[in-house]
């Protein structure tokens, strides 16, 4: 049976060159999509790491997570934010996960909704959540989500990445085009290419 990562480096062994040969020479990190019940909850992680390295963001999740048994909006509204604020969460981004409930609670979105969205309307809903940006969506909806065609071009690490291999010229959604319907599997090689070597763009190195 042949899988979503098998069709995807088919797709784009055969589109791209430089995707030729970046996939036989890393393995990339898997996309491990959630059901709909826990959406809320995969959100709620993405905010709270928000601008921080991994392994502050896992710890403030856990300190976060021991204090309901389940993450959901109703849980997560009864907390006190004093609380919350002593596991490490910022006053800001407490802020963010009450809108994010409140969104949820309210209606405004809906998860079982979410999963039968084009990409740019999920990204319309999201972002309308003070709190989540387009980055933050965007992530969601590959890694959360599961979905194979998702592009972030403010993503710095993918904005070196292409730099370093099409010049710092290149114009990123056109580079990423060549990929579509599989731009997120392609995302996953480019994040590997820059975690492990952190090429240097071409006109960099003049």
């Amino acid at each position: 049976m042949t899988t979503p990562l098998r069709e995807a480096q088919a797709h784009l062994t055969k589109s791209c060159e430089v995707m030729a040969d970046l996939i036989p020479r890393f393995v990339p990190p898997p996309i491990d999509p959630k059901p709909p019940a826990l959406y809320f909850d995969v959100l709620v992680a993405s905010i709270i790491g928000q601008q921080l390295s991994v392994k502050a963001a896992d710890t403030i999740e856990a300190r976060f997570r021991g204090l309901v048994s389940t993450l959901t909006p109703e849980s997560v509204r009864a907390l006190d934010p004093t609380v919350m604020r002593q596991q490490g969460l910022s006053h800001s981004k407490i802020a963010y996960i009450h809108n994010l409930a409140d969104a949820f609670l309210a209606g405004d979105l809906n998860a079982d909704e979410l999963e039968e969205l084009p990409e740019k309307d999920i990204s319309q809903r999201l972002t309308a959540v003070k709190g989540i940006g387009p980055w933050t969506a965007e992530m969601f909806m590959i890694f959360g989500m599961g979905r194979p065609d998702v592009w972030s071009p403010g993503d710095l690490g993918l904005r070196k990445a292409v730099w370093a291999l099409f010049g710092e010229d290149a114009d990123l959604t056109a580079v990423s085009d060549v990929w579509s319907p599989y731009r997120s599997y392609a995302s996953l090689y480019l994040w590997k290419l820059w975690d492990d070597e952190k090429p240097q763009s071409p006109k960099a190195t003049k």
